[in-house]
């Protein structure tokens, strides 16, 4: 049995925008760019998400809900 290749998403976002700039169909180019700022938006999001989680978050177990 073969394992798929493991991709890093972070990875993701500059090989797009490699592959669109040696692509010679103008479609599956734009494409591409569109994956790419998709996925650098994506990882903007998920950092600032990691940020403000360190800044402000609480000292509570977070596998536990409210207790009423």
């Amino acid at each position: 049995m073969t394992v798929p290749p493991t991709m890093f998403f972070h990875d993701l976002g500059p090989q797009a925008q490699m592959m669109s700039k040696n692509c010679s169909d103008e479609r599956v180019a734009m494409i591409l760019q569109y994956v790419a700022l998709g996925s650098m938006i994506l990882m903007t999001g998920l950092a600032a998400s990691q940020v403000l989680k360190e800044a402000f978050g609480s000292d509570r177990d977070p596998g536990r809900g409210r207790s009423r």
